[in-house]
């Protein structure tokens, strides 16, 4: 899986925008990016940093249609920020790209996602430094 596009950038910035919600009911909420003019990122997970204002963070970057979801054909740009809890609509993110840590797949149930979820994010803290 080759993360980025052939301008082989890893960082991309994108301003933060109102989603569905759906990830912080199950305990995952997530920050749904529109990225800026010619930022693209294939479909997966990604163990990021995070860069809001002047602070780092790790995160949980995901790309792809959200086939667990099944609503719509529409690629989303989420990063699920951990431990963050700011309101942040409407301001700009930069991500850098670190770790290509699975393909986008859809799961039989919420319960296996939140189990792979738990998984990325032990997997993104074990091998990124805060």
């Amino acid at each position: 899986m080759n993360a980025l596009n052939q301008n082989r950038f890893n960082l991309v910035v994108g301003m933060v925008e109102r989603g569905k919600q759906l990830g912080r009911t199950i305990g995952f909420p997530t920050a749904n990016l529109n990225l800026v003019a010619g930022f693209t990122i294939e479909n997966g997970v990604y163990g990021v940093y995070v860069y809001h204002n002047t602070k780092k963070y790790l995160g949980i970057l995901n790309v792809g249609y959200r086939p667990t979801f099944k609503d719509g054909q529409h690629k989303t740009y989420e990063v699920h920020i951990l431990d963050f809890a700011e309101y942040i609509y409407d301001e700009y993110l930069t991500i850098e790209i670190c770790l290509e840590i699975r393909n986008e797949k859809k799961f039989k149930n919420l319960q296996d996602l939140i189990s792979q979820l738990q998984a990325d994010e032990l997997f993104t803290r074990k091998n990124l430094i805060k």
